[in-house]
């Protein structure tokens, strides 16, 4: 079965401009101070894409493993999550 990627490939496409184009307007003399709550839409999407790519696999010669079930991702501002 042939399963195309191209919602996914856009999503991250999306989230990593997105992230880009915030932290490069708030560089002030080489460094960059914002809100978190300012990235945070981008980077849950990234780790959502990331995660799907992630556990995503193929049978067959020309495809690849699945990850292991332990796997971790590391989540940004955890401690939004405990509010």
């Amino acid at each position: 079965m042939n399963v195309s990627m191209d919602g996914l490939r856009n999503q991250l496409l999306r989230n990593y401009n997105s992230l880009v184009y915030k932290l490069n307007k708030r560089i002030y003399d080489n460094e960059i101070s914002m809100e978190v709550d300012d990235i945070q839409r981008e980077l849950d999407g990234l780790r959502s894409c990331i995660v799907t790519l992630a556990f995503t696999y193929m049978d067959g010669n020309d495809g690849w493993q699945s990850m292991p079930d332990d796997t971790h991702f590391e989540n940004f501002n955890p401690m939004e999550d405990e509010e």
